[in-house]
């Protein structure tokens, strides 16, 4: 809490004058012997302990009158979530939320959730602390902690202005632990703006339970959530899903798979102009949306046969939030996919290579590659996009395990299947092997929302249950499960962070292990999609995801990802789900330009890193590269309050839920609760003043008169 005029404070001692007046009073009486006055002792003698009370009662009364005014001139300043603070803590650690979802704004205001948290959190800061506090943004596009001079300049840093990144809450809440820690700071206030988007908090990570435990050792820090769940039902998002180029002897064309996406309760057919720019050339294309999502598959725009590769991009009409209204992509010759697969077993290798020799367009080549473990080193990791790994893992530091590393953080796949000996204690990605089991067991949850079991692109569920898991082996580690076993064991683990094209598969393809094989479909479309995902790096033209993850240690020229395949339905439900390559660290888009209207910005100067941040049409000698917010960014999906409060579980943790239309501020003037608190004082104090009934009746009776009632009061 504070105040408006705190000068005003130095006249809390007049609090004290009401019990300064008493004791006064109490020095000024003479004692005169009066022969009736020993009834009247008598009586006083009775009533002696509810006299004493009702004296201190009307003295904390009058004094609490006094203390409520004196708050009341100073004008107090509170939060609604302020009542765990008391006092100005050492440092506020401000987690903002920069993600492209947090710029659905409120059109009359024009205020986005972004820069309405901003605002407020500046404010709120400014008014209840001053400068008696340290500042420290902590951001989801960098994470990286910044010391702020002063509240105000929240408003006008590059890192609180808008992106179209996703943000990734326990990493942010791991950086401000990894801040609190090593700099051995003392009380410490955690802010935390967010839309509360399901996918940004990931609930079912395992990361969770090590920060709870973490910060509940530190009794000195604690949490306050600023959350904007409001969603746009008017909202709409566009996505390409795949930019093709076709020739035939008479004509060239661009082939384009979009999907429009709503979240209205009540959809109502909708006309939407939809812009298409290729190459600076612009057209329009009619869509009725009928329902919350429209697929059009194929989308034919001719073009001069002498454009082999180019970039466009797809817009459509203003709405809430102008971020996911724009899609940038880039095409070119198509390349070919290379899949490894490392293993000593026939009977895993023949699944697999007959679901990767497959390709989901038969226009398509994929190239596959079968080495015995002792081969491994043969890796042709310049144009291998995806990895199948059912060998022992390699030591830490060992040159494989090196080569993996910046295999994924390249923006490549890797998926490891537990080896049948040889199981080590070795781990990669911060996940091992555990002994196998050989209990029949099914599969009672998968993940389906996204990755490599998400459901198809028309919403429907694959036939994951339906599975049958003879032996399995235990994934140990921290990662985020995509399909638990009865009995809760994990049997596909995605790894943490940056390495999220990384995954372990507790179970064999084969007849002796598992209905992989034999089912077929959920096999094939899980290893497209893994495959699909490497594929994005290979070529000159690059699709990638805003941010900031990735590895520093790989060379840009390695790391070319082609658009999103996926030519027909088919393809789409294979792939739908399948994340876009993450983008690498800022330092790797030096010599990157943006391409404006089909024209390089030579004369453009900005950071690398920063170009990483945002959607848009980067270029590179003859590469391109088209940056578009990742997919995660249009699911609407809201946290539950239970799930939230469980995150929290034993934490000192408060709640405010804002929306961009609340002009109110974070600090608002409570004189209202003095001035009800002064007026209750005195309207006690006053019945405490009344003489009893009792009393009253005494002095009728014995005819004591005024000064008989003085006495007995």
């Amino acid at each position: 809490m504070s105040f408006l005029s705190p000068f005003l404070l130095f006249g809390l001692p007049l609090a004290l004058l009401p019990i300064i007046i008493h004791l006064i009073h109490l020095h000024r009486r003479r004692t005169i012997e009066w022969a009736a006055m020993m009834f009247l002792l008598a009586a006083q003698r009775m009533n002696r302990g509810y006299s004493r009370l009702r004296q201190i009662l009307i003295l904390a009364a009058r004094t609490i009158a006094v203390l409520g005014l004196i708050f009341l001139i100073a004008r107090p300043l509170a939060g609604g979530w302020l009542g765990l603070t008391g006092g100005a803590p050492d440092t506020v650690l401000v987690l903002l939320d920069r993600s492209a979802s947090m710029e659905q704004m409120n059109l009359a205001t024009a205020l986005s959730k972004r820069s309405s948290a901003v605002q407020k959190m500046a404010q709120g800061i400014e008014e209840m602390f001053g400068k008696r506090t340290k500042v420290v943004l902590i951001d989801s596009a960098t994470t990286t902690p910044a010391l702020i001079e002063n509240p105000k300049a929240l408003l006008d840093l590059p890192a609180t202005q808008p992106t179209d990144t996703a943000a990734d809450l326990p990493a942010m809440l791991q950086a401000a632990l990894d801040y609190v820690t090593t700099n051995q700071i003392g009380r410490t206030d955690v802010w935390i703006a967010s839309d509360l988007r399901a996918t940004d908090w990931n609930a079912a990570s395992g990361r969770w339970e090590a920060l709870r435990a973490a910060f509940g050792k530190l009794t000195a820090v604690r949490f306050h959530l600023i959350a904007y769940p409001q969603a746009a039902e008017d909202n709409i998002s566009i996505v390409v899903d795949k930019a093709t180029r076709r020739e035939t002897s008479e004509k060239a064309e661009l082939l384009l798979d979009l999907r429009i996406t709503r979240h209205a309760t009540n959809p109502v057919p909708l006309d939407l102009p939809v812009q298409l720019v290729v190459n600076g050339t612009r057209s329009t294309m009619n869509v009725t949306l009928r329902d919350n999502e429209q697929v059009i598959q194929g989308h034919a725009i001719p073009i001069d046969k002498a454009l082999k590769r180019g970039w466009g991009r797809v817009e459509l009409p203003a709405d809430a939030n102008a971020r996911d209204n724009v899609f940038n992509f880039v095409f070119d010759q198509p390349s070919v996919p290379l899949t490894v697969i490392v293993s000593d077993d026939l009977d895993v290798t023949e699944p697999l290579q007959a679901v990767v020799s497959s390709p989901i367009d038969a226009t398509r080549k994929q190239e596959v590659k079968v080495l015995p473990t002792g081969r491994a080193a043969e890796i042709d990791w310049d144009h291998a996009a995806l990895v199948l790994w059912q060998a022992p893992l390699p030591a830490p530091g060992d040159i494989l395990a090196q080569q993996l590393e910046n295999h994924v953080a390249s923006g490549r796949s890797v998926i490891f299947f537990p080896p049948d000996h040889s199981i080590t204690d070795s781990k990669i990605f911060g996940l091992g092997w555990g002994e196998w089991r050989a209990d029949k067991a099914s599969i009672e949850w998968w993940r389906a929302s996204d990755g490599l079991l998400a459901n198809t692109r028309a919403g429907e569920s694959l036939a994951v249950g339906e599975l049958e898991v003879l032996r399995h082996a235990q994934i140990l580690g921290e990662g985020s499960p995509l399909a638990r076993l009865a009995g809760n064991d994990v049997l596909l683990m995605r790894a943490a962070g940056d390495r999220g094209n990384a995954y372990f598969c507790g179970t064999l393809p084969g007849s002796s292990a598992s209905s992989l094989a034999r089912d077929g479909v959920v096999f094939y479309v899980m290893l497209q999609r893994a495959l699909g995902d490497g594929a994005k790096t290979l070529g000159n033209a690059q699709q990638r995801e805003a941010g900031l993850q990735g590895s520093a240690g790989v060379s840009p020229v390695s790391v070319a990802p082609s658009p999103k395949p996926g030519q027909s339905q088919a393809s789409g439900d294979a792939e739908s789900g399948a994340a876009q390559s993450a983008l690498p660290r800022g330092p790797l888009l030096a010599g990157w330009k943006p391409i404006i209207e089909g024209l390089a910005k030579t004369e453009d100067k900005t950071l690398a890193s920063d170009l990483a941040l945002h959607g848009g049409v980067l270029s590179h000698g003859d590469k391109l590269m088209a940056l578009n917010r990742p997919a995660s960014e249009d699911a609407a999906a809201i946290l539950p309050d239970s799930a939230l409060n469980e995150l929290f579980a034993g934490l000192q943790y408060r709640r405010v839920d804002d929306s961009v239309d609340n002009e109110k501020s974070l600090a608002n003037e409570i004189w209202r609760t003095f001035l009800l608190l002064m007026a209750l004082a005195i309207i006690g104090e006053a019945l405490l003043c009344m003489p009893s009934k009792h009393t009253v009746k005494i002095e009728k009776d014995r005819g004591l008169g005024f000064g008989a009632a003085q006495a007995g009061a």
